[in-house]
């Protein structure tokens, strides 16, 4: 019982010091389109978002009903656009 104790203990002063020693690093690019253009063709259909014309600048874009009024005929929807 007391080896598994100083074990356990000895783990975990170890831990903290083996990662304090690991190196490394991340290569990363970042491109800005400086401009998008949005645009709808109805008043129901989703916007649709043209950034610098690259596949991989386009957003996501979703809808989600909030709340309809059936008498009104109305409804109140989100539309989330996400890069």
């Amino acid at each position: 019982m007391t080896r598994a104790l100083l074990l356990a203990i000895g783990l975990v002063i170890a831990a903290p010091l083996s990662a304090a020693t690991s190196t490394g690093s991340i290569a990363a690019t970042l491109t800005l389109f400086s401009r998008c253009d949005i645009s709808r063709q109805s008043e129901h259909s989703l916007p649709k978002v043209d950034c610098g014309r690259h596949f991989s600048a386009q957003p996501r874009i979703t809808e989600r009903v909030l709340k309809r009024d059936a008498k009104r005929r109305e409804s109140a929807r989100l539309v989330t656009i996400e890069w």
